[in-house]
């Protein structure tokens, strides 16, 4: 583990936090072989782009806000960044644009208070959040004794380039996601598809299911119809990935996503590709699902455009 660099400070103290606030880059890749999930920001196009109109390095960590209920108050003057979720942000009670940077002051409250469109927010920061890495990333996995999440009368820290970044810097509006509770997320078929019934898998595309419950490591989702085994529905466990599939014996999809285990062994019916990784992370209770297939050369040519933020 490394200590945060010396000229780090305090930015922010947390007066409020509900649910975890933890910080989140882009994770630890490489290590899976070794049994430690990739992790990092669930939304990991939301962190990207924040970080970009900051003119950071687009893998800085940020903080990601869940659901809101979450109170920052500033220790200094910097120029921050909020994207992804609509969590009603506020600065000193005053409605905050989000995808666009601006400016906030010694001891300026940041608010979120509930959700309106998605359920998770990014703060990033000129120069980036400092903490502590594990690994070579920031991202707190808490499961792993990777880091913690943030308790009240924490402080988040930052360097010491927190205020070198342009003012009112806005993303253009075709790259800015809409969130709905209504998606489609677009797959990729996994061979042990087989597995199931030709019945199951025509169900798992012509019927919407709802989005029940979930975390950073899942979600669950659940129709009144349940998919079909032809063979058993455990079998030996295989490499999974952000947006793999798993169809349990209780017949109801999982997607894991980013705090997920590194190998499973229930049937799989495909992943989400890459491009859709955004709407998972964004799912609340009750949203819809829907899947449609897409052949790899497909899901790369959609993910093109993505490349280039």
């Amino acid at each position: 583990m490394s200590q945060m660099v010396e000229e780090a400070y305090p930015l922010f103290q947390v007066d409020d936090a509900w649910l975890p606030l933890t910080v989140q880059d882009l994770g630890r890749p490489g290590f899976q072989h070794l049994g430690i999930p990739v992790s990092g920001a669930m939304d990991r196009y939301a962190l990207t782009v924040g970080n970009q109109l900051l003119g950071n390095d687009e893998g800085a960590a940020g903080l990601e806000v869940t659901l809101g209920h979450t109170r920052l108050v500033s220790h200094c003057d910097a120029i921050l960044c909020i994207t992804g979720a609509d969590l009603n942000a506020k600065l000193e009670g005053n409605y905050l644009p989000l995808w666009e940077t601006f400016e906030i002051k010694k001891g300026q409250a940041l608010t979120f208070e509930r959700p309106i469109q998605g359920v998770r927010a990014y703060v990033c920061v000129a120069g980036g959040i400092d903490s502590p890495e594990w690994l070579g990333s920031q991202s707190v996995y808490e499961k792993g004794g990777f880091g913690l999440a943030f308790r009240v009368g924490d402080n988040v820290y930052a360097s010491s380039e927190t205020t070198q970044a342009p003012l009112g810097q806005r993303a253009a509006l075709d790259l800015i996601p809409i969130y709905t509770s209504d998606v489609t997320l677009r797959i990729v078929m996994s061979p042990y598809a087989e597995r199931l019934t030709k019945t199951a898998v025509n169900d798992f595309f012509d019927k919407p299911f709802t989005f029940k419950k979930g975390d950073r490591m899942g979600c669950m989702l659940h129709h009144e119809s349940l998919l079909e085994h032809e063979l058993a529905e455990s079998m030996i466990s295989d490499v999974v990935s952000f947006g793999t599939i798993q169809i349990p014996a209780n017949g109801q999809p999982m997607i894991l996503l980013a705090d997920r285990q590194t190998t499973g062994g229930y049937t799989t019916v495909g992943t989400v590709i890459s491009a859709d990784h955004w709407k998972c992370a964004q799912l609340k209770p009750g949203d819809r699902v829907r899947f449609q297939a897409l052949t790899i050369d497909e899901a790369d040519q959609l993910l093109e455009p993505w490349r280039h933020v």
